[in-house]
């Protein structure tokens, strides 16, 4: 009942607004058009216009009405510094009341991470749990337990505070990982917010490039460790644009 994997993983479970959406508000707030007719008049070339506009000119709190509902699963230490981000909801597996002597257990770590470690962590909860509830047994098992929890952020939180933050190589690897499957699905739902998040992100924080070798694309180089380490990335579509260094 032990089952060790090497890849996070992240499934977009809903979504809500649009760039389109944003665009529209933009005519039925400022110049007065009906709410109908101001949605019939959004084109592609006038969406990606305003987007581009809002996020040049810094006005970036109508980002805040996209948003997406994602499902992630990594190790408990990736989740605790996941949590960090308090814009954002999150309801997770409970270790104190999933018995995994029950069901089975999961555990996501690097390549090359000693299993035998990882299954003698778990005979020992097993054991435990002969005289300990969930709750108590749950102390013996390592931060490489794998934990399943939903979370939901609007796209202002996701691209422009958690991307910069977590897909920089300053962060830890695995939740790296996590970010960009987050970021490839945030550039299929708002592909002109996420565009230009991809050309700014070194400069978005001011830590974004900390410990990438001189001369070396600060954002390649950090997905390249990531999958080195957890696995190839499911999509990568910025890798059909035109890349250009920072």
């Amino acid at each position: 009942m032990v089952a060790i994997y090497e890849t996070p993983r992240v499934l977009l479970v809903g979504s809500w607004g649009s760039e389109a959406l944003v665009s529209a508000f933009t005519d039925a707030l400022y110049r007065g058009v009906e709410w109908g007719e101001a949605v019939g008049a959004q084109t592609g070339e006038l969406v990606a216009k305003r987007i581009s506009a809002f996020y040049r000119q810094g006005h970036w709190s109508v980002f805040e009405f996209m948003g997406a509902q994602f499902l992630v699963e990594c190790s408990r230490a990736c989740h605790t510094q996941f949590i960090r981000h308090r814009l954002a909801s999150y309801w997770s597996e409970s270790q104190r009341y999933v018995d995994y002597a029950k069901r089975e257990i999961r555990f996501v770590v690097p390549r090359g991470f000693p299993a035998d470690i990882l299954k003698r962590a778990y005979e020992d909860y097993v054991r435990l749990r002969e005289s300990f509830k969930p709750e108590y047994a749950r102390m013996a098992l390592p931060n490489a337990a794998a934990t399943a929890f939903a979370v939901q952020m609007n796209a202002r939180e996701l691209l422009l505070n958690f991307v910069p933050l977590r897909c920089a190589y300053a962060a830890q690897a695995e939740i790296r990982h996590v970010c960009w499957q987050m970021f490839a699905t945030a550039w299929r739902l708002w592909p002109t917010l996420a565009r230009h998040v991809w050309e700014d992100l070194p400069s978005l924080h001011r830590d974004f490039c900390t410990k990438v070798p001189r001369g070396e694309d600060c954002r390649l180089y950090a997905i390249k460790d990531a999958e080195e380490r957890h696995g190839p990335l499911p999509e990568k579509p910025w890798l059909a644009a035109a890349v250009h260094g920072p």
